[in-house]
Parts: structure tokens; C-alpha cells; sequence
């Protein structure tokens, strides 16, 4: 019977489990891994693809156990299908995210029936865990080197020492980092605990010993890397839960009768107590400075006192949550209120929601961040899956809380209820961290949750499941054809990150070149060798010996003053030789530095380029690539080429580029959503005029300078990337750089049609130009107007956190002066100034409110300046708007009064004391 029990324990599927539960906590490619997850997530799913093809190869009749907690489970999974409606209606092109995110979170539900049903002795639920707590130490031991050396066993240099964000080991984030250890820590103490582990294969009184200190071994650097990782939430779930297990143990387990081996129970207490005098001893080390803070650097008792006497950091959660409400509730998506905004779509809406947020609560406009998640995975289920998806959440809380108390009572021996309550102690620190952050949405710690609630409401435990019988093939089949779909989106997920990633490296490189190119610019260096042939310039010493003893005098006499007048005269030009010799040579070295330095920017820039593209080709739900080619797409390598190749300049005009193939040409979803200006994306206002002139414009090209042209439809190109980005990725920089584009673009045109103008007559024989300058001046100003919607969507959607980013403080005043810049209607100029003084001004209350600094110095002196100017052609206008620009600045102008005496910078005391002094002069005018 033992032999027949260890072999089921490693029979092939379940030593797949085994390897699965060490490798993908681990699994990251140096260079390739983008989010840590996605890999782990494919290897998650063809890893049990295969154990589960195994087994239903291996059976004719499959058996399925479960309980009205795997029901529970397998209804959330369904809702997560049912929420792509809303996305399916809302935004058709993110439906294959959101399909993968959805049949992803079913998959995993049902490989929980797997390992329940699977999992039935407690050797191989030992095994289990052993492995778990090898991939947890490599884990731990990995962010620990993160933390104080910053390196990683796989990554290599991942940042500087001491620096929290830095311990993230292969996960990529120290918060769950410490959420894991939180999942595996109880599995080190049942070991120490357990008198007999792993009993039908460690027999000897020294196995038992040897096991028992590894385990001591592996809880060292991973309670050091939950000290490290500094989560609260996790660190008092993990204090609560394992609290709450002890008690609960030392209650429950004197009512049987003590039938263990003395000799052995002795010994757990004897590694019991060495692990309490480990856990004591690096608290101290921890909670007090020493060598492993950094004499003070890490400092847990502040962060500790931060969350109880701040409440800015309760205020970021709740920000995001009334977010996920807002997105929720949208009274515009009824729908959403059943079938929720679409699993995977609050990364994408976050920004949008964020004024709703901050309109209710001004205060949360210095809190804001730029969340993916909800940071609440209760509320995210609610706004993503409605209240379908909540309700099977609550559910399946109500079941396995209510079957786990049922069952814990009915234990029958100390060392089930010390593994039952090990992974009660585990589920507690996993549904803590859950409230507040997103634990599940990593793939370790998802794999060791289901892992752990699998098995507590599975066979080994509950003998009163329920049982359908099925056969193979109706499994099979709808089996394969979910398998191979979610393998398919997840290789290309995968894939397409992994591009992207490479993107990024090569994009550092160009960048670091690029600096270098800068510095020495090829075309001053030739200029410099030219000037030196003909002895012009700085080099017109070394023309002659004369010119040389003129310039050298000094230093010749001192050197060959002791020679006669002929051989003073051959040293003389001797001298000159070499040092134009010297010269020459090290121009060519310059030269041959800077053209190195030229194809290196270059080529990196096609790489980064390259590597972009193939990332969304492959995965063309993936924004990011992008929003990095729309940055791209104007650099000089792009912009330069317009300059000298006048069949690209053509093919740029008539939107042929392929730089510019990737460009989504219409967003075929709800605007309301995807806060987009119109549908169509793609935008080449000139091409049916080159089209229809084609032959002509080519000759013409030079004298027309229609590389310019061309140069602007490559900003254009650059503005439909950003535009196409925001279908599937959320980037808060992204409305301010369209704006600031768009105002480029009028800028540029108005300077082309300038240029034409001039040349319209010039060329009228030949070609009619009147058509172009008339398609010139309508673009001119449906660039203007888009570039006040972009600027204003910028402020609309983020008002504030300049505390956070600190680039965003002068976006109201980049906005302003981009509207006195293109100027237009005076009322229409002034009433917008004065909308944009009131934004600006909301949002200063707003920062003010939240315990930070709002000094709208900049616009209210741009708002005066063009006062000034408004004060001699339109008197009365003048007076409106400086009354209403008073009341608009009235309440900020109180509150920065209030807090002069706060600031500790003098700059920043300079500007609120500037704009007191300004506003005191128009209120009392």
C-alpha cells in the first residue's frame, strides 16, 4: 500500500504539478520578460494542458468532485465570458484582451476541480508544498540580493541598494513578493510543527532533522524579504492569520490523545522554538537601524505610522475605488450595472473616470496615481464582471468560509488540523492583501492560492463532495478547443511584450548614442578639416612659417633658441608639420568617432523601430508599441530622410509611408469610452490633392519645398499613433504631447502657407496652388480646434498631482499660451482663457485641500499680459474679463494666504508671495 501511495504521488502529472510550482515563480527572460506574469501565465496553462490531456487519455469515465464552492468559482469564470458584451459593445477592437483575461480566469478555475480531486493523500499534499516552499526561498533569496545589492539571479543589475522598489525579484513587484512569501511561510511552520513530514518518505530520526533545518534555512531570507518589501498589508495578515492558526491549533488539538513518537514531538518544539527566536531576532534587526536597514535607510515603524497618521495613503486606495465604482455605475452603460465594464478594461478607463473622482472629492487631486489595477480585487469584480461577477464573489466567500469552519471541526487529527490550519492562516493573508492590492493578477501567487483553497475544499479534506461522471470525449474536445485558444493568446501576449521589451533596450541604446552623437556633429568636423587644408579660420597659422612663429613665438624661442638662424628656421616648419600632422589626425579620429556614433543611432533606431512593429503585429491588442512608435516617428532619423528622398516625400503626402502602416484607421467603438475626437483616426489632408497632381509636384518638389509638407504629415502620422495607442492603452501624457503637436502643426502650416503664397504666381502656368493653400488654411484650423480639445482633455482628465508628476504643473500655462499663441475671435480667446483660469484654479484648491502646494502664478500672469493687450483695441471686454478672472482666482489667492507661512522653499515662497501680489493688484483695481 506505502509503495503504491508514493508512486501515485509521482506519477507524471503530478510531478508535472511538482515542477510547475519552482519553475513559473521563477521563469523571467533577461531582456524579453516585459510583465512578469504573461510567461508564467502561458506556462501555467500548458503545463496543465498536458496534465489534464493526460489524465482524461489515461480514463474512458472522469470523475468531477465538487462543492457549491467549485460552483461558485466556475459561475465567476462564466461571468468573466459574459462581461465581454459591454467590451464586445463598447470597444470591439480590446475584445481579444479581454477574451484572454477572461478564458484565462475559466481556465484557472478549472484546473481547481483538477487539483482538488487530484490532490486526495497528504503525501502528495506535502509534495506539494515542499516544492512551493523551493520556489518561495529562490524568490526570496533573489529579492534579497534585489534590495541590497541590486542585482537579480536572472535579470542581472536591477537597480540601486536599499531601494524598496528594487526587491522584486522574479514577480515584479515587491508587494507581492512579500504576498508570497505570505502564501508559504505557513508551509514552513507545518513542516516545523508536524512531527512526521512527509512520513512515508523521510523515516529516519536524521531525515526528519536534516528536513526541519532546511526549512529553518528557507524561512530566514523570506521572512527578511517580507521585512524588506515593506507591505503593511501583508505583514499584518501574515501577524493575524498566523495568530489566528496557532490559537485555533493549540484549541482544537488537545482534544485528542497525544499518540507521536516523544523523541519527535520534542524535536519539532526544538525547531519551534528556533524558528520563534529567528522570527524575534530579525524583527529587531528589522524594526531598529543595523546593517540590514542600512543603518535607518528601511525604515518599516515609519511606514507603519505613515498608513495609521496619514491619510493620503488611504485616500490613493479609495481614489481608485470610487474609480472602478464610477466606471461601474456610468449612467450612459446601463448594461454595465449586470455584465460590468468587460474583465481586463479598468487599466484602459482608470484615466477617464479619474474627474468624476476628483470632481466629488477635490482633495483626491493630490493623490492620484497612475493605477492599472483597482487595487481592491472585490470592487475591481464588481466594476469589471457587474453584479453577476460580484455575486458569484460573495458566493463563493459565503461557501468555502462557511465549509471551511464546518470542516475544520471535523478534523480527526493534530496534523490535519495543522495543515488545514496552515492554509487557513495563508487564505486569511491572501484575502487581507486582496483588499488592497491584486495579489491574484501574479501568476506565483495565483498558483499557490488556488493551489491552497483547491485543496482545502477538496477531497483530502471533505469526503461529502459531489460527483459527476463524464466521459472523456464530451471533456476532451471543449477541453482542447479552450486549451489551444488561450495558448494561442497567450504565446502571442507573450511574444508581443517580449518584442516590445527588446524595443525598449534597443531604445536606451539609440538614446545613448544619440547624446553622443550630438556632441560631435560629422558636418563641423569636415568643415573644420576643410578650413585646415586651406589654412582658413582658426587653423590660417599654419599656412606658412611665418604665420606659425607669429602665433608661436614663445614657446619656439624657449625650445630652439639655441640653434642657428637656418636650423632654427627647419625647426621651425618642422614644428608646423607635425602639428598640422597631429591635427589633421585627430580630426580623422573625430570624424571616424562621429560617423561610428551616426550608424549606431541609426541602427538602433531601425532596431527599436523594428521590434516595435513585430510587437503589435503580433499582438495587435498591445498599445505601448504604439505610443513608442508615435514618439518615433519624429525623430530626426524619420525626419531627415524627407529631406533628400523625393519619392518618399510623395509617398509620405499620399499616406504610403510604411512607418505609418501600423496606424489604426478607425476606432469602431463608443466614443463615450475612448475619449477620441471622432472616429476616424487616420488623417492625410493633402493626399487628394498630390494624387491628383502627382507628376508636376515631383518636379516641383524643390521648389515647393514639399519636404516640409511632408514633414508635417509625418508629425500627422506621429499624432494618428498616439491616437491609435488609446484604443488599447491608457497613457496620461498622451492628450498634452497631441496638444503640443497639434499646435506644431499650425504653427508649420501657417509658415508653408506663408511660403506658397509668395509662389503662387511663380508657378501658375504649371501647376494651380490655390486648391492646396485653400486645403492648407481649413487644416490650419481644424488643427487649432484639435488642439484645444487635446490640451483641454489633458486637463480634464488629470487636474493636478503635480506632488507625484512634476511635469505637470506647467501644462496650464503650455495650454494658455498655446491659445494666446494662435490667437483667433477676441471673445472667444478670452473666454477660454478664463476656462482655463478656472481649471487651473480647481485645481490648486484641490492641492491645497489634499495637504499640498496650488500657485497658479504662471497663468494669471499670462492671463494679465494678455489683459494688457486687451485693454487698448476692446475696453470693455478688458473689464469683464479681469472681474471674472478675479472671482476665478479669489479662492486659491485665499488659501495660498493661508499657507505662505507652511512653505519651506524659498523658490516656491517667492512664487506664492508673486501671484498674492499680482492678484491683490486686479482685485483692488
Amino acid at each position: 500500500m506505502e509503495n503504491k501511495a508514493y508512486n501515485s504521488t509521482f506519477k507524471a502529472q503530478l510531478f508535472i504539478y511538482y515542477m510547475m510550482s519552482v519553475v513559473i515563480p521563477l521563469f523571467v527572460v533577461k531582456n524579453f520578460t516585459h510583465e512578469p506574469s504573461t510567461g508564467k501565465h502561458l506556462l501555467y496553462v500548458i503545463g496543465f494542458t498536458i496534465i489534464i490531456l493526460s489524465a482524461l487519455f489515461s480514463n474512458k469515465k472522469i470523475t468531477i468532485k465538487y462543492s457549491y464552492v467549485h460552483l461558485a468559482a466556475l459561475g465567476f469564470g462564466i461571468t468573466a465570458i459574459l462581461s465581454l458584451i459591454s467590451v464586445s459593445a463598447e470597444n470591439p477592437q480590446y475584445f481579444r484582451y479581454s477574451l484572454d483575461v477572461a478564458l484565462f480566469a475559466l481556465f484557472v478555475v478549472l484546473t481547481s476541480f483538477y487539483i482538488s480531486k487530484e490532490f486526495d493523500t497528504r503525501l502528495k499534499i506535502e509534495f506539494a508544498m515542499f516544492f512551493f516552499i523551493i520556489g518561495a526561498f529562490v524568490v526570496a533569496i533573489d529579492a534579497l540580493l534585489n534590495y541590497y545589492a541590486g542585482f537579480d539571479l536572472f535579470l542581472g543589475k536591477v537597480g540601486a541598494p536599499f531601494q524598496r522598489a528594487s526587491a522584486r525579484s522574479t514577480i515584479g513587484n515587491p508587494n507581492f513578493v512579500s504576498d508570497y512569501m505570505g502564501l508559504t511561510i505557513p508551509m514552513i511552520i507545518y513542516f516545523l510543527v508536524n512531527p512526521y513530514p512527509l512520513k512515508k518518505v523521510v523515516k529516519s530520526r536524521m531525515g526528519i532533522i536534516l528536513l526541519k533545518s532546511s526549512m529553518l534555512l528557507f524561512l530566514a531570507p523570506m521572512i527578511a524579504a517580507v521585512f524588506v518589501a515593506e507591505t503593511r498589508t501583508v505583514m499584518t495578515g501574515i501577524l493575524l492569520g498566523n495568530l489566528l492558526f496557532i490559537i485555533v491549533y493549540l484549541l482544537l488539538s488537545r482534544k485528542f490523545q497525544h499518540e507521536e513518537d516523544p523523541a519527535l514531538v520534542k524535536l519539532s518544539r526544538i525547531f519551534i522554538v528556533a524558528a520563534l527566536v529567528l522570527a524575534i531576532v530579525l524583527s529587531i534587526l528589522y524594526l531598529t537601524p543595523s546593517p540590514l536597514t542600512g543603518k535607518g535607510k528601511l525604515n518599516i515603524t515609519r511606514r507603519l505610522e505613515y498608513v495609521l497618521t496619514s491619510s493620503k495613503s488611504w485616500k490613493e486606495r479609495f481614489s481608485a475605488w470610487f474609480n472602478s465604482i464610477y466606471q461601474w455605475i456610468d449612467p450612459s452603460h446601463p448594461s454595465r450595472i449586470i455584465f460590468g465594464t468587460g474583465i481586463g478594461t479598468f487599466q484602459l478607463y482608470h484615466l477617464l473616470y479619474s474627474p468624476y473622482v476628483i470632481q466629488e472629492h477635490p482633495d483626491y487631486t493630490v493623490v492620484w496615481n497612475n493605477f492599472k489595477r483597482t487595487h481592491n480585487d472585490y470592487v475591481q469584480a464588481l466594476s469589471e464582471t457587474g453584479i453577476l461577477g460580484f455575486s458569484m464573489v460573495v458566493l463563493f466567500l459565503i461557501f468555502m468560509v462557511s465549509r471551511y469552519f464546518r470542516t475544520m471541526l471535523r478534523l480527526k487529527n493534530k496534523t490535519d488540523i495543522l495543515m488545514y490550519g496552515a492554509f487557513g492562516a495563508a487564505i486569511f493573508s491572501l484575502a487581507m492583501h486582496t483588499m488592497f492590492e491584486f495579489p491574484l493578477h501574479m501568476q506565483p501567487n495565483l498558483m499557490a492560492g488556488v493551489f491552497i483553497m483547491s485543496i482545502t475544499m477538496g477531497t483530502y479534506f471533505n469526503d461529502d463532495l459531489k460527483e459527476l461522471q463524464i466521459s472523456r470525449t464530451a471533456l476532451a474536445i471543449p477541453f482542447v478547443i479552450l486549451s489551444g485558444t488561450i495558448i494561442f493568446l497567450k504565446t502571442t501576449a507573450y511574444l508581443g511584450e517580449g518584442f516590445f521589451r527588446k524595443g525598449q533596450v534597443a531604445q536606451q541604446y539609440y538614446y545613448a548614442y544619440a547624446r553622443e552623437a550630438i556632441k560631435r556633429n560629422p558636418v563641423v568636423i569636415k568643415n573644420k578639416l576643410k578650413d585646415l587644408e586651406n589654412y582658413r579660420g582658426e587653423f590660417a597659422y599654419l599656412k606658412n612659417v611665418g604665420n606659425y612663429y607669429a602665433a608661436r613665438e614663445k614657446e619656439l624661442r624657449s625650445k630652439f633658441g639655441g640653434l642657428s638662424q637656418v636650423e632654427f628656421l627647419k625647426a621651425i616648419e618642422s614644428e608646423r608639420k607635425k602639428e598640422f600632422d597631429a591635427i589633421r589626425a585627430n580630426l580623422m579620429r573625430e570624424l571616424q568617432t562621429a560617423e561610428a556614433l551616426q550608424s549606431k543611432t541609426r541602427a538602433y533606431y531601425n532596431r527599436a523601430v523594428d521590434y516595435f512593429e513585430r510587437s503589435y503585429r503580433i499582438y495587435p491588442v498591445f498599445g505601448k508599441p504604439l505610443w513608442y512608435l508615435a514618439a518615433f516617428g519624429i525623430k530626426p532619423e524619420r525626419v531627415y530622410s524627407l529631406s533628400s528622398d523625393k519619392e518618399k516625400v510623395i509617398q509620405t503626402l499620399m499616406g504610403e509611408d510604411p512607418y505609418a502602416a501600423l496606424i489604426v484607421d478607425e476606432f469602431k467603438g463608443d466614443l463615450r469610452v475612448i475619449p477620441l475626437p471622432e472616429r476616424n483616426i487616420r488623417t492625410i489632408p493633402f493626399k487628394e490633392f498630390v494624387k491628383a497632381h502627382k507628376e508636376k509636384l515631383a518636379e516641383l518638389s524643390d521648389k515647393l519645398y514639399l519636404s516640409f509638407l511632408a514633414q508635417i504629415q509625418a508629425v500627422l502620422d506621429s499624432i494618428d499613433y498616439y491616437e491609435s495607442s488609446m484604443i488599447f492603452f491608457s497613457e496620461r501624457q498622451t492628450p498634452k504631447i497631441v496638444g503640443g503637436l497639434y499646435k506644431k502643426v499650425y504653427e508649420e502650416l501657417k509658415r508653408y502657407g506663408s511660403f506658397l503664397l509668395v509662389r503662387e504666381k511663380l508657378y501658375s502656368d504649371t501647376i494651380d496652388l490655390a486648391d492646396l493653400l485653400m486645403q492648407i488654411e481649413r487644416f490650419k484650423n481644424y488643427a487649432k480646434t484639435q488642439m484645444y480639445y487635446w490640451y483641454d482633455l489633458a486637463v480634464t482628465l488629470l487636474p493636478g498631482t503635480w506632488n507625484r508628476y512634476s511635469d505637470w504643473e506647467g501644462i496650464y500655462g503650455e495650454y494658455m499660451t498655446a491659445v494666446v499663441s494662435v490667437g483667433g475671435d477676441t471673445t472667444a480667446v478670452s473666454n477660454r482663457i478664463l476656462e482655463i483660469a478656472k481649471k487651473h484654479a480647481f485645481a490648486c484648491e484641490g492641492m491645497w485641500e489634499g495637504g499640498y502646494y496650488g500657485i497658479p502664478d504662471d497663468t494669471l500672469g499670462i492671463a494679465l499680459k494678455y489683459a494688457g493687450n486687451l485693454k487698448e483695441k476692446h475696453q470693455k471686454e478688458y473689464e469683464r474679463f479681469m472681474r471674472e478672472l478675479s472671482e476665478i482666482y479669489h479662492g486659491v489667492y485665499v488659501k495660498t494666504k493661508e499657507g505662505l507661512s507652511k512653505f519651506r522653499s524659498e523658490e516656491l515662497k517667492k512664487r506664492a508671495e508673486k501671484f498674492i501680489e499680482l492678484y491683490e493688484k486686479i482685485s483692488t483695481n
